[in-house]
């Protein structure tokens, strides 16, 4: 029996030293100041430093992490999380993206599309896509993804709308010898596409029936091309 006392009190004089220095420990921490770890993740190498040393606090980068999601020299992990109360002085260590540059998008909405793509070599970005809507003035862009100024991974390509004239389609008249100069300015109304070469040709309106190389009554689109002749002796 005395050898169970003895071990009783043994275990509780363990215990009582296992309270006492646990508490002293936190009455040090509570005494000593902390500060709250801040939110790193997103934010630019540079930006997190001068965040992290604004609270004391040594910024240290642990490596690079291949991320195609991510811009070059972003924090993708750090440790302690943000939230955390630590100690100043405490390093904070973070993990940075090695993923694709940033790139600033340029309005391109007014140009035409020559003069659009043009800026877009100089940029050192990619054509992606045209779309054509009908609507404004053709070839002239109306708007852009990504639109202009914002801040994004470099691109695989920027999308450009650009307007352009909903193209008609039209039946080919039977022309008339007299009715040539007409079917001319007709045709120039329309924006109907036709060969100025034979169209200029001399001849005489009269001479016989217009030569066309659409036949009559045939459906055919504006910007098909029409090649008209007077006379000869009907169409081609």
């Amino acid at each position: 029996m005395r050898f169970f006392r003895l071990v009783l009190y043994a275990a509780a004089a363990v215990l009582v030293f296992v309270l006492a220095t646990s508490f002293t420990i936190r009455l040090v921490l509570l005494d000593e100041p902390t500060v709250t770890c801040p939110e790193l993740l997103g934010l630019d190498v540079e930006e997190a430093r001068s965040l992290a040393a604004q609270r004391g606090l040594p910024l240290e980068i642990a490596k690079y992490e291949k991320r195609k999601d991510v811009a070059y020299n972003r924090v993708v992990l750090q440790s302690p999380d943000a939230g955390v109360p630590v100690r100043p002085g405490r390093t904070v260590t973070v993990i940075l993206a090695d993923g694709p540059m940033m790139a600033v998008i340029p309005a391109f909405a007014g140009l035409s599309l020559d003069a659009a793509g043009a800026a877009l070599q100089q940029q050192g970005m990619k054509l992606k896509k045209v779309i054509y809507v009908p609507g404004g003035e053709a070839n002239r862009v109306l708007a852009q993804a990504p639109e202009s100024g914002e801040n994004v991974l470099d691109p695989d390509g920027v999308v450009l709308i650009v307007g352009s004239r909903v193209k008609r389609y039209y039946v080919m008249p039977e022309i008339a010898p007299g009715e040539y100069a007409a079917a001319l300015r007709e045709m120039d109304a329309k924006h109907i596409e036709h060969d100025e070469e034979l169209s200029g040709r001399a001849g005489s309106p009269g001479a016989g029936a217009v030569k066309t190389s659409v036949p009559p009554k045939a459906i055919f689109r504006e910007d098909e091309g029409v090649e008209l002749q007077p006379g000869g002796g009907g169409q081609k």
